[in-house]
């Protein structure tokens, strides 16, 4: 009879310790740590941070509770929204102009054009070489993009579980 009691109570806390020692997964009230980075489609960075907060417990995080809740450590999420969704409005085709190789090398003194390359005229403003078009004569053409980045480039994020406290 003892020895029964014995298995069921051996068996009961075995089943205990595997439950504990199993993937924490974030719940109501636990302090998550979490990396946020927001990006351009070329990757830079405009905006990174590592956070704490305490889930449901504040208004600043609250977009982000509902998408971590029940997540484990080291999960990430990532998304893109497309910028014609959000800043098309802003965008003006006007602002992009095309240039020939003779321009980019000897004008504007760019040794090596290529996509995403930065053009700095003056100290205000830096342009990018968003694509590389031929003309009729199949001679490159470098389509430059004078609009805010934000109106043509796609908008990356991710964010990341990196430490879960249960509390």
């Amino acid at each position: 009879m003892y020895k029964k009691r014995a298995l069921v109570l051996w068996a009961y806390l075995s089943l205990l310790a595997l439950v504990a020692c199993g993937p924490k997964v974030v719940d109501d009230g636990d302090l998550v740590t979490v990396d946020y980075i927001y990006s351009f489609e070329n990757w830079e960075v405009i905006e990174q941070w590592t956070s704490d907060f305490i889930v449901w417990e504040s208004w600043n995080f609250g977009w982000i509770e509902s998408l971590v809740l029940w997540a484990k450590q080291e999960d990430a999420f990532d998304w893109t929204i497309n910028w014609r969704e959000v800043f098309s409005s802003d965008y003006n085709p006007n602002l992009v102009q095309s240039y020939p190789n003779i321009v980019m090398t000897e004008v504007l003194w760019i040794e090596n054009p290529v996509v995403w390359s930065e053009i700095e005229v003056n100290s205000l403003w830096t342009w990018i070489i968003q694509r590389i078009e031929k003309d009729k004569d199949w001679y490159d053409m470098y389509v430059v993009e004078f609009n805010d980045p934000k109106t043509y480039s796609n908008i990356l994020y991710e964010i990341k579980v990196v430490n879960i406290e249960k509390r």
